[in-house]
């Protein structure tokens, strides 16, 4: 490669090049390249360096660190320091960031979905007070109408897990893992959300029924045919 008359071996490539723009007399591309710092103030001696790469070890990472930031406070004051530690706490506070937000969005949907499920079963359950009242006033006792109503309430929870299992493997398992696949972040399916919001409907489940079960109650049979 010639840069500036003089001849350069290509030791690597750190970046796809970017194609020229065509259809142009003289067509030009930007080309970021990294040469020795020796060299390119022989050639530029009038330009200040643009960017400075050091390579250390793993071991000397904070001798080297402490180096730098004492010629930037004495020597330097303007210059900016990009370290591995640096660049690995942007991307912690990044993802950190993400992910607040994240659990924050799903506590307040599994909130939703609870109230919503728990809203559903007392409705589903006090809009059949006749019901309940006609086939208790033909021998159903109080006793077989609360496993009734406990039977009812663990087969809706049961169903809604299931299929919140199946939607949320299908979905967040495969779809959303093709999305994101070949991106520069790792993606990590767990339903350990879902694990913990199954023993809150379990007790919703068999707790709503009995409640509305004693709630019934209160009120004879002969008033409950009555009730309009």
């Amino acid at each position: 490669m010639q840069i500036a008359g003089r001849a350069f071996e290509v030791m690597a490539v750190v970046s796809p090049l970017q194609p020229m723009v065509a259809n142009i007399a003289e067509p030009t591309f930007n080309l970021p390249l990294v040469i020795p710092a020796k060299v390119f103030e022989e050639l530029w001696g009038e330009s200040g360096l643009r960017k400075f790469y050091f390579n250390v070890q793993d071991e000397a990472m904070a001798d080297a660190l402490t180096l730098l930031t004492d010629y930037q406070q004495n020597s330097a004051i303007g210059l900016n320091i990009v370290s591995r530690k640096k660049m690995t706490e942007q991307y912690e506070a990044q993802t950190r960031a993400s992910a607040v937000m994240g659990y924050a969005i799903s506590v307040v949907i599994a909130l939703v979905g609870v109230l919503n499920f728990a809203n559903s079963m007392v409705t589903a359950i006090l809009s059949r007070k006749r019901e309940f009242a006609m086939i208790q006033s033909i021998g159903m006792t109080k006793r077989q109408l609360c496993q009734m109503l406990l039977f009812e309430g663990g087969y809706y929870v049961g169903m809604t897990l299931v299929l919140s299992y199946l939607l949320s493997a299908l979905t967040v398992g495969v779809i959303v893992r093709a999305m994101v696949e070949g991106g520069f972040s790792t993606f990590r399916f767990t339903l350990l959300p879902l694990v913990c919001c199954t023993p809150v409907l379990i007790i919703l489940a068999a707790t709503i029924p009995y409640l509305c079960f004693r709630n019934l109650e209160r009120q004879s049979v002969v008033e409950r045919l009555r009730a309009e």
